[in-house]
């Protein structure tokens, strides 16, 4: 693999007046498209002879649209993460986005950090291409909260997490700010849904192979369509198998990923879809911890090559194998109400056996004593194995009543999850050191892994919800909702101060909006909305004044919230914008004089965003804008270094454009052309140290379609720069993605 290294210098300007514009000419654009009339035709066609085109199926009419089923293009209308409820977008008064499966497909995603990338709010890479996770905050919150069809996803185990595959998923929904009331207990910054793959009546079936550079080669197949004639019996397919190599040398990414579903209409009003999964995934360690002398700051040997890998090939490994099923059950009650009932269970054994580099020590020579102009860095070996099996479910019940010119969908439910974790810790020391400049591997073999420490978590959460939609003469909508949560963890670990440490938290959260349905298509809104997360109690946390505590407070999440979307009913794109302020309280942080973790008394993000997408007859186009200004506003007299200072890694100010065209009318039937432009702004440490310079990176996208074939070329970040994602006030840096380029062939029939 060729090394590349960083930038001596990175230009500190801001592109983000650009996309803005392109966001604006985007609506134009579209606005311009839809409301065209089409030219006459010729007198001469009249006579012309007739024509039969062959067949083409449609995956998914707009007007035909479900919150959890297939979109056509980018735009989707409808959704069900914000409410539960199977709800317009311009109805609800909360900021939402929706990445479908053919953005996914165009985007070429291949992980879900990657998805996330062309979205407003959202600050992804948050530890660089830090391959153990998929690490992205929203609103400068701290790090967001996942949802599997509407259910909470938790971190299944300390080490070894499997990450979510992207072609499982028919769309991606990202709503932004705490969303407690829907979604249970979560972060505040908000929430990911990512809603999967369901069987479909109509058989649509795809075969995808895919190669790339770093050795990269995939085969992957989805298959949905009706197994009987009367339609009761749909069935789904979703399967992948993945080799690849990465941006790091001797870091390897394979994954086998199996998904069968079947839906059962037994009668009508009734359905039932029982699925499985089974997922293993097996990579080494993208992320060294290199130190900010050779990333950021120069280094006498020059900068460290991104692609050198700081563990032994021979033994390094990180991964997880998990086993999934489930199933989700609907009843129609009558004409007005429905009966619905999710549960997941989830078994996930996880293992990580790795190195880190010694970054607090510096360059050293061969034998590890310290050298400034040295070329090693010596390293730290850890090793640990750990299992989770988490049961999630609900019971919702939804109806529709009327009441003079008022429409309730009013919904009741509760929801449960119980989760258990076990880990073993083998144990950590140190190593022999690298030359990170010309790596020679096998100096150091896996140490014995035996007497390993134990701990042993296991939580129980229990939320109830109430909420309730009315429509007013079809001009005002007004959400309002209500959620009592109890959750209860405890950890028992073992030679620590605490052999049991737990706690028991109950809260209240809010929810309360108002949209105006305006003509044209304007629908302004307002919203407050709040959170509710506890932290898994820990044997070594500390107060601000780092005493030694036996628990952490429940982290809390207030937003307001007022914006305004426009999706005019005959048209096609939709333009949304939101401007908020969100406090958090209790957030975890590393202390100025400590390495445990700490909380804070307060963050407050104040921000704007802008976001539009469109489906028009020869482009598909996203973009959006985003400014965050997110500084930690504590009190306490231990943070005084801290407060005022914008949150580590998140720029204030980020935005994107992609933009897919069809090529028919330039005498190319068939050919596609996509491209991107990512602007991610300037970031700094916790203390407003270490600033990473601004980076602009591109993306392009060719393809053709002829018949049941579907080819195309994907290359991200284009001209192949390399650049830090973020570095740490502790003195460690992470590298940025580079050029991947993926080639890539479907069958569809």
């Amino acid at each position: 693999m060729k090394n590349r290294t960083l930038p001596k210098d990175a230009r500190r300007h801001s592109r983000a007046l650009i996309t803005s514009a392109a966001l604006v000419a985007m609506a134009s654009t579209a606005h311009a498209q839809g409301a065209a009339t089409p030219p006459a035709a010729p007198a001469e066609a009249a006579s012309a002879p007739e024509t039969t085109l062959p067949a083409v199926k449609v995956k998914a009419a707009a007007d035909n649209e479900t919150g959890t089923g297939p979109v056509t293009g980018y735009r989707a209308k409808r959704s069900t993460t914000a409410t539960k409820t199977d709800t317009p977008l311009n109805e609800v008064p909360q900021s939402i986005s929706v990445i479908t499966a053919d953005q996914i497909r165009d985007q070429s995603s291949p992980n879900m950090q990657e998805a996330l990338r062309y979205t407003a709010g959202v600050r992804n890479e948050m530890y660089g291409i830090d391959n153990r996770g998929d690490y992205f905050s929203m609103r400068g919150g701290s790090e967001g909260s996942v949802l599997l069809d509407g259910l909470r996803l938790p971190l299944t185990g300390y080490w070894g997490v499997v990450r979510n595959e992207p072609y499982a998923f028919e769309r991606i929904e990202v709503l932004r700010g705490p969303a407690s009331v829907i979604a249970g207990q979560n972060g505040p910054g908000g929430v990911v849904n990512l809603v999967s793959k369901r069987p479909q009546s109509e058989a649509v079936n795809e075969v995808q192979v895919q190669a790339g550079i770093n050795d990269h080669k995939q085969v992957a197949a989805d298959l949905t369509g009706p197994i009987d004639a009367e339609g009761r019996l749909l069935y789904r397919l979703v399967a992948l198998k993945k080799d690849s190599g990465t941006q790091v040398d001797h870091a390897d990414d394979k994954r086998t990923y199996f998904a069968p579903s079947l839906i059962w209409k037994p009668a009508s009003g009734t359905s039932l879809n029982v699925y499985a999964q089974y997922q293993k995934d097996e990579t080494g360690n993208t992320n060294a911890f290199f130190p900010i002398q050779g990333t950021l700051t120069p280094a006498p040997n020059g900068p460290i090559p991104t692609d050198t890998f700081i563990g032994e090939p021979d033994w390094d490994s990180y991964g997880g194998e998990r086993k999934r099923f489930g199933y989700q059950l609907e009843q129609q009650l009558g004409n007005d109400w429905t009966l619905r009932h999710n549960l997941r269970y989830d078994d996930t054994d996880g293992h990580i056996r790795t190195m880190y580099a010694a970054w607090w020590l510096g360059f050293a020579n061969a034998d590890g004593t310290a050298n400034p102009n040295g070329r090693y860095l010596n390293r730290v070996w850890y090793a640990s194995d750990d299992n989770s099996k988490v049961t999630n479910a609900d019971l919702l019940l939804e109806g529709k009543l009327n009441f003079g010119n008022t429409r309730h969908t009013l919904l009741v439910g509760v929801d449960t999850m119980r989760a258990k974790w076990h880990k073993v810790d083998y144990g950590e020391g140190d190593a022999t050191p690298l030359d990170v400049y010309n790596p020679v591997y096998g100096s150091f073999p896996l140490p014995a892994l035996t007497n390993g420490s134990t701990t042993d978590s296991q939580g129980r959460n229990v939320g109830v919800l109430l909420q309730d939609q009315i429509k007013f003469d079809d001009r005002f909508v007004l959400v309002a909702g209500l959620r009592r949560d109890r959750a209860k963890m405890e950890t028992q670990a073992y030679s620590t101060p605490f052999e049991d440490a737990s706690q028991d938290n109950s809260a209240t959260s809010k929810n309360l909006g108002g949209v105006y349905l305006a003509p044209g298509g304007v629908s302004p809104y307002v919203n407050y909305s709040e959170s509710f997360e506890p932290i898994a109690p820990a044997t070594d946390a500390t107060d601000l004044n780092n005493v030694l505590v036996q628990y952490y407070k429940p982290k809390r999440g207030k937003q307001i919230e007022a914006g305004v979307k426009w999706a005019p009913e005959n048209e096609r794109f939709t333009v949304s914008s939101a401007i908020y302020q969100l406090k958090e309280k209790n957030r975890t942080t590393t202390g100025p004089s400590t390495t445990t973790l700490q909380q804070l008394g307060e963050v407050t993000v104040k921000g704007f965003e802008i976001e539009g997408s469109a489906n028009l007859p020869a482009w598909d186009l996203t973009a959006q804008y985003t400014y965050m200004d997110a500084t930690e506003t504590s009190d306490a007299s231990d943070r005084d270094a801290y407060r005022g200072k914008q949150l580590a890694s998140i720029p204030k100010h980020s935005a994107s454009v992609w933009a897919m065209h069809k090529l028919d009318s330039w005498g190319l039937p068939g050919f596609r052309a996509g491209a991107g432009v990512r602007y991610i702004g300037s970031t700094a440490d916790e203390l407003g140290d270490n600033a990473v310079p601004s980076v602009t990176l591109y993306d392009l996208m060719v393809g053709y379609d002829r018949g049941p074939w579907r080819l195309a070329l994907n290359v991200t970040n284009l001209t192949d720069k390399a650049y830090i994602a973020t570095c740490l006030s502790r003195g460690d840096c992470w590298f940025g993605a580079q050029r991947r380029a993926v080639l890539s062939a479907a069958y569809r029939w």
